[in-house]
């Protein structure tokens, strides 16, 4: 009895240290996130200083910044298939995942057949595969965004989506203006370039909702990470389509630097639902 008193009074104890570390290790992941994002701004920075362009690893198609685009993208694959292993193959939140592991591949293979066509001479820009892959990662993205909300659907109104449709369309306009704007080879090329942001359009609207809910207190910061990951990519294009139609594009460039944030916020969003969570199969429904 005495042994059981005792037990039950160091109960609250336990239950405050355990808060208190939880706190800790999702405020040294905060400051671990924000440390990495600033040092890709700072490498970046140093490259375009130091000129990177003129010392290629491999003649107009690999630079020393493109190492993100290589090394880093593979952490991420191997963390989403570690969320599809946890959260298994049945209801809304495990085909979410896959949809999720399916994304991120396909982003890793698009980049990987990016630099393997050598996109930076624009001469060599005679590949769709790399947009094939692309545009595939995006239809998968939405999809995992979909079915992520779908349990938060009661927490959706009517003005967050139209909020969000407002701004992903004001955000995607000089995209359309540039693009028009642009004089490419074919017009096939064209098309392709015409179809960038309506994908981005699309796969924003889902992600802004995220952010929504996020600074309402229905999702968690952790959550939010992969969310943010997919407005770089936004960005990123659209910045894209910017520095190209003023001859600007280069391995330094500010699109380069959006789309590496694009992983780093990939692998904090992947590895926040394995260590903080616990990754069992019906986390996500409790959070």
């Amino acid at each position: 009895m005495i042994l059981s008193r005792h037990w039950q009074d160091r109960k609250p104890i336990l239950r405050s240290l355990a808060h208190r570390t939880t706190s800790m290790q999702k405020l040294s992941q905060k400051e671990f996130l924000l440390f990495s994002l600033v040092s890709v701004v700072v490498v970046f920075l140093l490259a375009g200083f130091f000129h990177e362009d003129d010392y290629p690893l491999i003649e107009n198609q690999f630079y020393y910044t493109d190492i993100f685009f290589v090394t880093v993208p593979i952490i991420a694959v191997a963390f989403s298939i570690i969320l599809v292993t946890r959260h298994g193959l049945t209801g809304n939140n495990s085909k979410a995942w896959i949809l999720y592991c399916a994304a991120t591949i396909m982003w890793f293979a698009a980049d990987q057949a990016y630099y393997h066509f050598g996109e930076y001479a624009v001469e060599n820009n005679n590949s769709y595969l790399v947009d094939f892959f692309y545009f595939t990662s995006y239809f998968l993205y939405f999809g995992f965004m979909i079915f992520y909300l779908i349990p938060r659907k009661n927490k959706i109104t009517k003005k967050n989506i139209v909020l969000s449709v407002a701004i992903s369309t004001s955000f995607i306009m000089p995209a359309f203006y540039f693009v028009t704007q642009s004089t490419p080879s074919d017009n096939f090329e064209t098309t392709i370039n015409f179809v960038y942001p309506f994908l981005d359009a699309l796969v924003f609207v889902p992600a802004f909702i995220s952010v929504i809910l996020f600074f309402r207190g229905q999702v968690n910061f952790l959550w939010v990470t992969v969310t943010l990951s997919l407005i770089c990519m936004v960005a990123a294009d659209t910045i894209f389509l910017i520095e190209r139609y003023y001859g600007m594009f280069s391995a330094s460039s500010a699109a380069n630097l959006f789309f590496a944030w694009r992983w780093i916020f990939l692998i904090f969003g992947s590895y926040s639902h394995i260590k903080i969570f616990g990754a069992t199969k019906n986390s996500l429904t409790r959070q």
